[in-house]
């Protein structure tokens, strides 16, 4: 197959104000409908090949945990590499590979000495060009899977309120599902579903592969010819929409754990990654939580002395996001009052008291962040083929910090006021069994 002629360029000039940090980018699209973008730096002589696919867990359905349990699966063997023999002919090389699973995508990454591209993208292509999983490797990874599960979620305080709090933020979408599966449901897997889960995402048109790091370019680009070029194009299939019902009072609950000290989670179903209110609440995020002298952490670490730690964060997603806060608590300190001190600070933000200085802090540190993002290959070929396949424009690398740059006070306060309401969250108090 050749690629078509859409080439697309990236170029640092085309980003004026941060022309010392843009990366220049390339791109072609395969008659497969397979995306391959390039970036090259000569830093270091090695290279990191991405491969990210358009599944996750919120496709996972009736089977829960299929789409981690097959990224697992993806390491075990392909058709032409045996059984245990794909790490250890990367760990020959130099190299090495790691994925996760998120709700919405399946992403692989291997690094190696940039003399061992190809034997990197032969690695790559032969499990996505045919299906080499058996039922003895399967029946290993349900084991791995189910270890990893009793060490993240039932071992680990507070493991258990990502799931938790999934199950009530979200009723009719695959983000419901929990990442790590159902155990009792994953271990009721057949080689048919992990075939046709195969059959149905590990396709060339529901995938992007990234390379960043020292390569040529140009030779590149016939490799990724030769090696994905001709795997044929997927069926088409259609995708659930994401339609959940709203939150319009308060849920809450209480979750009795393995724990020494008592914690308060607040969760709130916000707009998915990419849009403009998900940049205010980053920013907002970082404005209560990042820091000594952030709002809560100020307000409950030292001021009260009310919580052991806070935090907040955003989970981005394709088509929602979360924003949760997060405080374990003292000894001997109430929930409830903490809850009333988280709460009283988000009031001050809906009333308008931020500060410019506070806004412009963070700010910084997020181009110092973003900054520091492209210092790494594994980090710059992961987030190339993630833009790409998600918002279709990898050069996002180097346009996203405008998005964060133009926030506003006012468009903060705006999201806060229309996002982060009482009625609008999940509240769960998790107390010591």
């Amino acid at each position: 197959m050749q690629s078509n002629s859409n080439i697309i360029r990236y170029k640092s000039e085309d980003f004026p104000g941060i022309v010392e940090k843009a990366l220049d980018i390339e791109e072609i699209q395969l008659s497969n409908g397979m995306h391959a973008v390039f970036y090259k730096t000569d830093k270091i002589p090695s290279v990191c090949l991405n491969t990210i696919y358009h599944v996750g867990a919120k496709d996972d359905g009736e089977k829960s945990g299929i789409a981690h349990l097959f990224e697992h699966l993806m390491f075990e063997g392909s058709p032409n590499v045996p059984h245990g023999k794909f790490d250890s002919i990367l760990h020959n090389l130099g190299g090495e590979s790691n994925a996760y699973t998120s709700w919405d995508v399946t992403s692989y990454y291997i690094t190696v000495p940039s003399n061992s591209l190809e034997i990197a993208m032969w690695l790559d292509s032969d499990r996505l060009a045919g299906f080499g999983i058996t039922k003895e490797m399967l029946e290993i990874q349900k084991g791995v899977v189910s270890e990893e599960r009793n060490y993240i979620i039932e071992n680990t305080p507070y493991g258990s309120v990502e799931d938790e709090s999934s199950l009530r933020l979200f009723k009719n979408s695959g983000y419901r599902n929990s990442i790590l599966g159902n155990i009792s449901l994953l271990k009721k897997l057949t080689p048919d579903d992990i075939r046709n889960h195969y059959d149905k995402y590990y396709a060339p048109n529901n995938a992007v592969i990234a390379l960043a790091g020292s390569f040529d370019i140009e030779q590149t680009k016939k490799l990724v010819e030769k090696y994905y070029g001709g795997i044929p194009v997927g069926k088409p299939f259609t995708r659930n929409e994401f339609n959940e019902y709203d939150i319009k009072e308060e849920i809450k609950d209480t979750i009795y754990d393995n724990i020494q000290l008592p914690a308060k989670f607040i969760y709130y179903r916000v707009p998915a990654q990419g849009t403009k209110d998900y940049y205010a609440l980053q920013i907002l995020s970082s404005i209560l939580s990042k820091g000594e002298s952030s709002l809560l952490n100020k307000k409950l670490v030292y001021d009260l002395s009310l919580a052991n730690e806070v935090d907040t964060s955003v989970t981005g997603m394709e088509q929602t996001s979360i924003f949760g806060v997060s405080a374990i608590s003292l000894k001997g300190r109430n929930l409830d009052i903490i809850g009333a001190a988280i709460d009283e600070t988000m009031d001050e933000i809906h009333s308008g008291n931020i500060k410019d200085e506070e806004i412009e802090k963070v700010k910084n540190k997020i181009e110092t962040r973003t900054a520091f993002k492209k210092s790494s290959i594994v980090t710059l070929a992961e987030n190339l083929s993630f833009d790409k396949l998600i918002f279709g424009d990898a050069g996002r690398i180097n346009t996203e910090i405008f998005n964060f740059l133009s926030i506003t006070k006012q468009d903060i306060i705006e999201a806060a006021n229309k996002y982060l309401n009482k009625n609008q969250r999940v509240v769960l108090d998790y107390l010591p069994k």
